[in-house]
């Protein structure tokens, strides 16, 4: 089990922390896809469709450890954390650079998946 301390610093040594690493990224995302979801219902209609792409992000991330789906979440991240310097009078800026460095480690976590830990367990099983 990965705690929130080694989620932001940890170090991926084997499949499992890899496995928990991409779950933490998940978090982030459905933690956005709910902040956005809340602010499109308040006030902007039209982000809805952000949400909803974070919520898939999420989703895909958490089961099926997709790496095409951490890489979208860290772009929107990314687009969403510029957004208040376009414009100054939102602040939402800090949420998302959260949600960029847990996406960052969960692109890690994705890629050993895919890479050097889908080997060892594949050698576990036989």
């Amino acid at each position: 089990m990965v705690t929130l301390q080694n989620a932001f610093f940890g170090r991926i040594a084997n499949r499992e922390a890899a496995i928990d690493f991409a779950k933490w990224a998940a978090l982030g995302f459905f933690l956005a896809a709910a902040f956005v979801a809340f602010f499109a219902f308040l006030a902007w209609p039209r982000l809805l469709f952000v949400a909803v792409t974070y919520a898939i992000c999420g989703y895909f991330t958490r089961y099926k450890f997709s790496r095409l789906a951490v890489v979208d979440g860290v772009s929107l991240s990314v687009l969403c954390f510029l957004v208040p310097f376009v414009f100054p009078e939102s602040r939402s800026g800090m949420l998302f650079a959260l949600v960029i460095w847990f996406g960052v480690r969960g692109i890690e976590a994705t890629f050993k998946l895919h890479g050097r830990f889908s080997l060892q367990s594949s050698s576990q099983n036989t």
